[in-house]
């Protein structure tokens, strides 16, 4: 039988042993960190857009058109550089400038009209167009911040005093109570003033004449103007 010295000895000599293998074996691995961020493949472009549904339909957009009695389900439709969307068995309809609402309720009339009994008339916006459909182009000239040519594009309403707005506002002696609009129709020049002082401290817009392809809106320059 072993003394009580040896078996200490024997003891030791394990602990020593097993502590040699640890650290032959290195540090013990660390946890891997856990990742919390998006996953591989992901870009912004991948959120969900957000899209306002007051928002008046152009061109470019992408929309789900559905008629309820026909049980058919829901057909996506771009509306066109013309603004409008092909609803069958009608034909193609203007709906640049209205909401889906409006839209939907304006095919709704047309189909009932001729085709349908009742028409309950879905219509959803899909997508916004981030591209601008050019439509024509005004010109602008005197006491303008920025005189030249002025794009509109499709779908979009665009009156005198906005494009005043946009092309950075009347100068300082710019006369804004007799702005001039040359407009050719059917070969006829017509000429048209529009006072925009009175319509931008008044609101009233009925007077906010819209403008149209071709149009040339000219501020004529007014001395002493205060």
């Amino acid at each position: 039988m072993p003394s009580y010295h040896y078996t200490c000895i024997l003891g030791i000599a394990w602990i020593l042993a097993a502590q040699g293998m640890l650290m032959a074996q290195g540090p013990a691995p660390r946890a891997e960190a856990v990742r919390t961020g998006p996953p591989a493949g992901y870009y912004p472009g991948d959120r969900m857009e957000v899209v306002d549904p007051d928002k008046k339909l152009a061109a470019g957009d992408e929309v789900t058109f559905q008629i309820e009695q026909d049980r058919e389900g829901g057909f996506p439709r771009v509306v066109t550089a013309t603004g409008e969307i092909d609803v069958p068995p009608y034909g193609r309809v203007k709906v640049a400038g209205k909401t889906t609402g409006e839209a939907a309720t304006e095919i709704k009339r047309l189909l009932e009209k001729d085709y349908y009994y009742t028409a309950t008339v879905r219509l959803s916006l899909d997508r916004v167009s981030r591209q601008l459909v050019k439509a024509g182009q005004i010109l602008l000239s005197g006491e303008i911040r920025a005189v030249g040519p002025l794009d509109l594009s499709a779908g979009d309403r665009l009156t005198v005093s906005q494009a005043l707005l946009k092309a950075g506002g009347v100068r300082d002696f710019g006369d804004d109570r007799k702005v001039q609009v040359t407009r050719i129709e059917n070969g006829v020049t017509k000429r048209y003033e529009i006072d925009v002082k009175k319509i931008l401290q008044t609101g009233v817009l009925d007077k906010d004449m819209v403008l149209m392809d071709g149009d040339r809106i000219h501020v004529p320059r007014v001395w002493g103007k205060l």
